[in-house]
């Protein structure tokens, strides 16, 4: 009966994935069969071009999410836990939330939150067969946070090469120097800082005796690390200090912080890449006659005051600037009337068909930045098949930074 997830998970993989890579779409009710239902009695449905799909193939139901959430609801009240038993719903809204997020940072699309989202009902918890299981979760329906993790890493490699590749071609050479060399002094920092708080915090228990569970002591070691980075040039010193003095009593201390170094630093050129690509390879700058139904704008168009005018700042610049001023308004900008701009939906006929007339009337500049799709859900199938016979690959690699 523990197969019975993998076997949905098999059928939602293989079909969201070649409706994703065929056509860049993700139907929904190849994941679930109320949600379509929901969307159809709130007149949520669209219909749109036509895809290069069979019918058949289109309409082929698919229970995932309901089956997660009855067959947890069952194995709980069998077992007599309710944690268990409401595991289902809870880690479809953990993986719903995580894609949304995702979503709205601009990093995939909706169709890809609603495919993490069913792999977590089916995932909530990890499974016997999972060999790697991180003791962060604390028992709790968070293994969506796996499957999300194991994604990203399995892809990386992929990504990492077609990034090069596409600087190499269109001679991106600034770009890529950025990807390898941005911020490594950061990560640097951020390293000593890590590793001191561990170490301090590490040799405190040591010599006081003191036993805390691994939360609170994950928690001192965070909190430390904070501090070390608030007074970044004294965090800087304490960390040169404690990891001469550490490598002093062991020179075998070293390794365990080169290895985070070098797990830190894999960490920032995926976050230089995915930025790349964001920037460079999956936007482009298109004419208003080269826009289609469903295509997503990178911008926002919008009218105030009588003016056209338009927003080109990325959600994740926002993000950036509202966490550092402390505004949340940042977030959520005012804009007046919005025309067109990025949602899940994308553009509609009328839509566009108002954006040709702004921009016949002189109003608006005949260009516009348009997202172009890159199929996510085969790494989210590769993510839920580690998830499910190898376990947590994060956790993994943090056993292989300890010399575990």
């Amino acid at each position: 009966m523990d197969l019975l997830p993998l076997l949905f998970g098999l059928v939602v993989g293989f079909l969201t994935s070649y409706t994703d890579i065929r056509t860049g779409f993700i139907f929904d009710n190849h994941v679930s069969v109320f949600l379509p239902l929901i969307e159809r009695v709130f007149g949520l449905e669209e219909d749109g071009e036509p895809l290069p799909l069979s019918k058949w193939l289109e309409k082929i139901p698919v229970p995932a999410v309901e089956f997660g959430i009855i067959y947890y609801a069952y194995v709980g009240l069998k077992e007599g836990s309710l944690l268990v038993a409401v595991s289902g719903v809870a880690g479809f809204l953990v993986g719903l939330l995580l894609g949304l997020f995702l979503f709205y940072v601009g990093a995939w699309a909706s169709g890809d939150a609603v495919v993490l989202a069913a792999f977590s009902a089916l995932l909530p918890l990890p499974p016997d067969s999972a060999r790697v299981v991180p003791p962060y979760y604390f028992g709790l329906p968070l293994y969506p946070v796996t499957i999300l993790l194991n994604s990203i890493i399995s892809v990386f490699p992929f990504i990492l090469l077609y990034s090069i590749g596409i600087a190499l071609v269109r001679g991106y050479w600034n770009e890529l120097k950025d990807i390898f060399v941005r911020n490594s002094l950061k990560v640097f920092e951020l390293s000593l800082w890590i590793f001191a708080g561990a170490w301090l915090w590490a040799e405190f228990c040591r010599i006081t005796g003191l036993r805390l569970n691994g939360l609170v002591s994950w928690l001192v070691v965070l909190l430390l690390i904070m501090v070390l980075g608030k007074f970044r040039k004294a965090g800087d010193a304490l960390g040169i200090l404690t990891l001469a003095y550490s490598t002093y009593l062991s020179v075998s201390t070293i390794v365990p912080f080169l290895k985070l170094l070098a797990v830190l630093y894999l960490f920032k050129v995926l976050v230089a890449v995915v930025g790349f690509l964001r920037r460079k390879v999956l936007i482009e700058e298109v004419r208003v006659e080269d826009l289609r139904e469903w295509d997503i704008l990178g911008e926002v168009i919008y009218e105030e005051d009588g003016l056209i005018g338009r927003d080109r700042t990325e959600v994740t610049e926002r993000l950036k600037k509202a966490l550092i001023s402390g505004d949340v308004s940042i977030l959520r900008p005012s804009y007046g009337k919005i025309i067109a701009s990025p949602t899940a939906e994308g553009l509609t006929k009328e839509q566009i068909e108002e954006l040709k007339r702004l921009v016949e009337n002189g109003k608006l500049e005949n260009r516009f930045l348009r997202k172009k799709s890159m199929p996510f859900a085969p790494a989210i199938f590769i993510g839920f098949l580690i998830s499910y016979f190898f376990g947590d690959m994060f956790w993994w690699l943090e056993l292989k930074i300890m010399g575990l």
